[in-house]
C-alpha cells in the first residue's frame, strides 16, 4: 500500500505539482497587481455632471405603469440626460430624457461618437480606433458583462496602450485596461483562476475544472505530509532523511511548509463554495424588509418630474431607490461622494441616527440587539484590504442564534454586508488562511508583504522541489521504455540477420 501511495504521489505531483506552483507563483504577482476592473468610483469617474436644460420628458409607454424595478438612475449620454432602467421583467432599459424615446441599442455609428467624446475629454487623441465589434474576451468574460452585451473595443492609442469597451446595449463604458495590466492580468489574476476565456466563459465546466484540480491538489500535499512524516526517523547511519539532492531539500520543505502548504491549498477551495459549501443564508428577506416595496414607475416619475425645476449641483448620477416604502434618491458626485436627497423636491434629506435605529429593528424582527453604532473604521469583517469600503458605516449586531452582523449605509440606508455564521467560518478559512486577513495589524504594511512572501515563497519552495523531481523522474521513465524498446527492436533483428 505504501509503494502504491509512494507512486501516486510521484506521478500525480508531475501535472498537479506544476499546477500547484503556478498557483503560488501567481498569487505572489496577485499580491500588488489584481484583475483589471472598473470600481464603482472609476465608473463614477467618466461620467460627465447632470446637465437638465434638455431635460425631461417622460416616456409614453403604459407598460412601464405596470413594471416593478429593480434599479433606476439618471445620467448623461453625451449631450443628453438618460434615464437607466433595471426592469424585473425586460432587463436593461435606456430612455432618452430629451424626447421621451427609447433607445433600443447602440449601433457601431453611436459607439464611435460615445468613444471620440470619450477619449477628447481625458487623453490627447481626437479618436480612437475601433478593434471590433466582440462578444466575450479575456477582460470581459465576467457573467456581470452578460447584460451590457455585445460590446465595442477600442484602442486609445497612447502610450500606457489603453484599451476601453462600450456597450452596446447601454453606451456605458463598461471596462477599461492599460497594456501593464493586462500583462500583469495575465500572469497573476489569469493564471492563478484559471481564467483563460475558452474555459471561463464556460462557467459550470470553469468551477469543476478548478475545484477537482483544487482537490487533487489537497490530497496531492496531505500524502507528502503523510510520506515525508513517516520518512522522517533517526537511522543507524545518524541521518534523519533517506534522500539526498532534490529530493532531501523536498523532504525538508515539504516537513516545515507542508501544513502552510495544505491550509493554502484548501483554503483556496472554499473561493469556489462548492457545493454551496460556505455560502451563507444571503440577505434578501433583509433587504426587502428595509425596502418594503420595489420601485415602481411613479417613484421613478416623481423624481424626473423634478428635474424639470431643480438642478442637482455636482451630481453625475441620481439613483432612485426605495427605503420603508417611500422613495428617496442618492447623488453620486464624480469623486465617489454621496448624498441623500428627498424624491420630490431633490433638497437634501440625510438620515438622522433614528432613521438609522429604525432600520437596524427592520432587519431581524423579534431578536434583540446587542450593539448598534457608526463606525468609522475597519472591524473583523468589514475592512477595505484590496477593496474600497464605504465608510463610515453604521453595524448592528444580533444577539441571536448566528450571532449576525449587518453594515448598514449612513447615506443610503441601504444593506452594504451581511455576516451570518457560514459567512463568519468563510471569512476566517477563506480570507484568514489563503490571504493573512487575520487582524488589523497583519494587514498593515509592510506586516502582511513579509508575513505573505514568506509563506509563499515556502509553499513554491515545496512545489517547485516536488514538480522537478516529478518531471525529471518522468524523463527517466520514458527514457528507460524507449531503451528496452530499441533493445528488444535491435535483438529481434540479430536474429532475423543470423
Amino acid at each position: 500500500m505504501i509503494r502504491f501511495l509512494f507512486l501516486l504521489h510521484r506521478y500525480l505531483g508531475i501535472v498537479v505539482g506544476l499546477v500547484m506552483l503556478i498557483w503560488t507563483l501567481s498569487g505572489i504577482i496577485m499580491m500588488y497587481r489584481e484583475y483589471p476592473e472598473l470600481s464603482a468610483v472609476d465608473q463614477l469617474a467618466m461620467l460627465n455632471e447632470l446637465d437638465t436644460t434638455a431635460c425631461c420628458e417622460l416616456p409614453d409607454s403604459p407598460l412601464l405603469e405596470s413594471e416593478q424595478f429593480t434599479g433606476a438612475r439618471v445620467e448623461m449620454l453625451l449631450d443628453k440626460p438618460v434615464l437607466r432602467l433595471n426592469s424585473s421583467d425586460r432587463g436593461l432599459l435606456v430612455y432618452d430624457l430629451s424626447n421621451g424615446m427609447r433607445m433600443a441599442s447602440v449601433d457601431e455609428g453611436q459607439a464611435q461618437v460615445i468613444a471620440d467624446r470619450f477619449v477628447r475629454d481625458r487623453y490627447a487623441v481626437d479618436s480612437p480606433r475601433l478593434v471590433g465589434r466582440i462578444h466575450t474576451d479575456q477582460w470581459t468574460v465576467y457573467g456581470a458583462y452578460n447584460p451590457l452585451r455585445p460590446l465595442f473595443k477600442y484602442e486609445v492609442g497612447d502610450d500606457a496602450g489603453t484599451q476601453f469597451y462600450v456597450s452596446g446595449q447601454t453606451g456605458e463604458i463598461v471596462q477599461l485596461t492599460t497594456s501593464s495590466q493586462r500583462v500583469w492580468g495575465y500572469l497573476g489574476a489569469v493564471i492563478h483562476w484559471l481564467y483563460p476565456t475558452a474555459l471561463r466563459q464556460h462557467t459550470a465546466l470553469w468551477e469543476q475544472v478548478v475545484i477537482w484540480l483544487t482537490i487533487l491538489g489537497i490530497f496531492l500535499t496531505a500524502t507528502g505530509l503523510y510520506i515525508g512524516i513517516r520518512q522522517y526517523r533517526l537511522r543507524s547511519s545518524g541521518r534523519l532523511s533517506p534522500y539526498r539532492g532534490m529530493a532531501l531539500y523536498h523532504h525538508y520543505a515539504g516537513l516545515v511548509f507542508g501544513v502552510f502548504t495544505l491550509t493554502w491549498v484548501g483554503s483556496g477551495l472554499l473561493s469556489m463554495n462548492p457545493w454551496g459549501a460556505l455560502e451563507g443564508e444571503g440577505a434578501g428577506p433583509e433587504v426587502r424588509r428595509l425596502m418594503q416595496r420595489p420601485v415602481q414607475w411613479s417613484d421613478i416619475a416623481e423624481t424626473v418630474n423634478a428635474l424639470d425645476a431643480t438642478a442637482v449641483a455636482a451630481a453625475v448620477r441620481l439613483e432612485i431607490d426605495v427605503l420603508q416604502g417611500e422613495t428617496q434618491v442618492i447623488a453620486h458626485g464624480a469623486q465617489g461622494i454621496a448624498r441623500r436627497l428627498d424624491a420630490g423636491t431633490l433638497s437634501p434629506a440625510p438620515l438622522a441616527d433614528g432613521d438609522l435605529s429604525a432600520l437596524a429593528n427592520l432587519l431581524q424582527p423579534g431578536s434583540r440587539i446587542s450593539s448598534q453604532s457608526l463606525i468609522t473604521q475597519s472591524d473583523a469583517y468589514y475592512y477595505d484590504h484590496h477593496v474600497v469600503l464605504e465608510f463610515p458605516v453604521y453595524r448592528v449586531v444580533f444577539d441571536d442564534d448566528q450571532h449576525r452582523h449587518y453594515y448598514l449605509s449612513p447615506v443610503s440606508g441601504q444593506l452594504q454586508r451581511k455576516i451570518d455564521s457560514e459567512l463568519r467560518l468563510y471569512r476566517w478559512l477563506f480570507y484568514g488562511l489563503h490571504r493573512g486577513d487575520f487582524s488589523g495589524l497583519l494587514r498593515s504594511r509592510p506586516v502582511w508583504d513579509i508575513l505573505m512572501l514568506g509563506f509563499l515563497s515556502g509553499v513554491t519552495l515545496v512545489c517547485a522541489t516536488g514538480s522537478y523531481m516529478a518531471i525529471r523522474r518522468l524523463r527517466r521513465d520514458l527514457a528507460l521504455k524507449k531503451f528496452k524498446t530499441a533493445g528488444v527492436v535491435g535483438f529481434n533483428k540479430g536474429i532475423k540477420d543470423h
